[in-house]
């Protein structure tokens, strides 16, 4: 036995020689990916964006791993889950930046002329990640987000994949967020990486630019990565509360049963009756109109409006309450007396008719089916039979309640234009409640258009959408478009980027000539 003791003997010096060795040994496989030579222009900031991009999408990773470890929700709620959320924010906004930077540079100086394929992966990625941050925009369960998320679902049915993407379904939307346009980025670039890695940085296509290879200053690199972190984890601590507040959350049927009962009670009428907005729902599309809450074959977003809204809820409240089955009594009456009821209900809810008051009149079973409803969504139980109906029971999956809320009118009409989150007001670009609370500002100009056409009574979201894909279809398809790849050149946007700032060959040049 001899004594020895087994696994307890290291002392703290050994222990900390061992955690060295293995960042050491970290390090070196890192190294045998570093870019070892550049061209002399290199080093400087404008040529090492996509290193920084790179660090802030780590800081990206690693904030949005800790809110979903803390669940959906977390980051509204608690007071830490709002600053890691502002500093998932901030570093968002930053790399979407830095990205747009990083294009033009490219383009300034052509990169794209010798090498196409780096041109189209990197416009790609760029289309992805603005797909990324809208899908972020919609998880902050607010009624900015809400509102996005409602937007954003007319953009989709009117391109005819709404019922695919669902940007109506919190879950789905975080599913886009968090795996599938991460998993798609990450191959992307790394893709990216290495071809880059291969063939180095991109060469001057123009005689005149002096230039010569030179070793990479990482440690510049590294410091300006720190750099940047700081800055971002800073405006997050700082900002955070700036942006953060005040806290409108989503609407849902609670709040609006509470807030508008007889707008609520006159809603559930038009759901039974099928003249809803959903139910009547038709987005102009290449197959002409269509209403993707009407396709039976996909559960997933098939919305019966009669039977979600009235008819299953209420089977939930009178098997809780033993109560008179009134929806019955109206279900048996003939089709013409049937309709009357309706009109009349509907017109009494619409006069700002009493919910209380109508529970009491037996004479319109339908009066008083709404009315009872409404009362069911006052106490928060409606909301819950909502959950229940919806394919996988999930209360991530909000695709009733915002067809409801969207519906009454509250979130485009009424509470959304309080707010200022109408196309008028150029409501995508917010992202909260305040007018300088500005998050995707990227989409000024597609808000623009959104904003003239809804002033054009035979302009579709369709043609919105058609303006901004065929935007990306001619930047993805740049190297290839005679005239239009030469206009850095016509231009001569390459001396913003190639000059005596960031070449030394350039300054010595000048300083040779007496400059």
């Amino acid at each position: 036995m001899g004594g020895t003791s087994m696994g307890s003997d290291q002392g703290p010096e050994e222990r900390g020689s061992r955690f060295r060795d293995a960042f050491k040994d970290l390090g070196e496989v890192f190294r045998m990916f570093y870019i070892e030579t550049v061209p002399s222009y290199g080093n400087s900031f404008w040529f090492q964006i996509g290193f920084y991009v790179m660090v802030l999408a780590i800081v990206l990773a690693v904030t949005g791993a800790i809110m979903m470890f803390f669940g959906p929700y977390w980051w509204n709620y608690s007071v830490a889950g709002m600053y890691v959320s502002q500093i998932h924010f901030w570093a968002a906004e930053i790399l979407v930046t830095l990205l747009f930077v990083h294009a033009f540079v490219n383009f300034s100086t052509k990169a794209y002329a010798k090498r196409k394929d780096m041109w189209v992966l990197g416009v790609i990625m760029l289309f992805l990640v603005l797909l990324e941050y809208a899908f972020g925009i919609g998880l902050n369960n607010n009624i900015v987000s809400q509102y996005n998320d409602k937007s954003g679902a007319g953009l989709w049915n009117a391109l005819g994949v709404g019922w695919f993407v669902n940007p109506e379904n919190f879950g789905a939307v975080l599913g886009w967020h968090t795996i599938i346009v991460p998993g798609v980025l990450m191959l992307l670039a790394g893709a990216h990486f290495m071809l880059t890695w291969r063939r180095g940085l991109a060469r001057p296509h123009r005689p005149e630019i002096r230039y010569s290879m030179v070793k990479a200053n990482h440690r510049k690199m590294f410091i300006g990565a720190g750099v940047l972190v700081v800055v971002v984890v800073a405006m997050g601590l700082v900002l955070g509360p700036l942006w953060a507040y005040p806290f409108i959350p989503a609407l849902n049927a609670q709040w609006a049963a509470q807030h508008y009962p007889d707008l609520f009670a006159a809603t559930l009428l038009q759901e039974y009756n099928y003249t809803s907005g959903t139910a009547t729902y038709a987005k102009y599309t290449v197959f002409g109109y269509v209403n993707p809450y009407s396709y039976k074959w996909d559960n997933i977003t098939y919305v019966n409006t009669r039977e979600v809204y009235v008819v299953k809820p209420y089977e939930m409240l009178i098997n809780m309450t033993n109560g008179t089955n009134y929806l019955a009594e109206f279900q048996a009456e003939p089709s013409s007396v049937q309709l009357a009821q309706l009109n009349a209900a509907y017109k009494y809810f619409s006069n700002n008719g009493s919910i209380t008051a109508a529970l009491h009149n037996a004479s319109n079973p339908i009066e008083v089916v709404a009315a009872q409803l409404t009362l069911m969504a006052q106490s928060g139980l409606y909301d819950g039979a909502l959950t229940q109906e919806t394919w996988d029971h999930s209360s991530l999956n909000q695709l009733y309640e915002i067809r409801l809320i969207t519906d009454t009118g509250l979130l485009h009409t009424i509470e959304g234009f309080k707010y200022h989150l109408h196309e008028y007001f150029m409501g995508m670009i917010k992202f909260n409640v305040e007018p300088w609370q500005i998050g995707s500002y990227w989409l000024a100009p597609y808000d623009a258009l959104e904003a003239w056409g809804d002033h054009i009574p035979w302009w579709h979201t369709l043609y919105n959408a058609s303006v901004a894909l065929a935007f990306f279809i001619i930047v993805l398809l740049l190297p290839w478009i005679p005239g239009l790849r030469n206009l850095p050149d016509y231009l001569r946007l390459y001396k913003i980027f190639w000059n005596r700032y960031t070449i030394p060959e350039m300054r010595k040049q000048e300083a040779r000539k007496g400059r």
